[in-house]
């Protein structure tokens, strides 16, 4: 009969290598996602965002409304389904439109290489004259829809 310790470890040691097993399996059979990430660049203001995007015959893959403020200044990569074509990136803050085109291989460092998926990061900020504004960034991370 093997003693308790042996027991002890051999269960840990099978429970633990199961696990690990699993996380990498799970991890790798993930498609990277596209994400959108919205930063208050004015810390002081407060302003409701909508963040759409849209493929070229104009279906919405994401669409997401924020309130950004000091105490909510940021949320950050926001998944939507990578196997998708973005085109259009629309930003609405406080009523006004910004429309954008996706950004694609125009890019520096797009397209993205495996494993990561494109994305944007959306600054919101104020013009010179007082109204909003924005500043789009693209970028290549590791995100998933899981």
């Amino acid at each position: 009969m093997p003693s308790l310790n042996r027991r002890t470890f051999l269960v840990s040691s099978s429970t633990a290598l199961l696990a690990a097993a699993g996380c990498t399996t799970r991890a790798s059979s993930s498609p990277p996602a596209h994400w959108v990430t919205v930063y208050l660049g004015e810390r002081e203001e407060t302003h409701d965002v909508t963040v759409t995007v849209e493929d070229e015959s104009g279906e919405r893959l994401f669409e997401k409304e924020y309130r950004l403020s000091d105490s909510n200044e940021a949320d950050e990569d926001a998944p939507f389904d990578g196997s998708s074509e973005p085109e259009t990136l629309v930003v609405t803050v406080d009523g006004t439109r910004f429309e954008r085109d996706w950004p694609g291989f125009e890019q520096p460092g797009l397209p993205c290489d495996d494993p990561n998926g494109a994305g944007v990061e959306i600054w919101v900020e104020n013009g010179d004259d007082g109204t909003p504004a924005i500043r789009v960034e693209a970028d290549c991370q590791r995100v998933t829809t899981d």
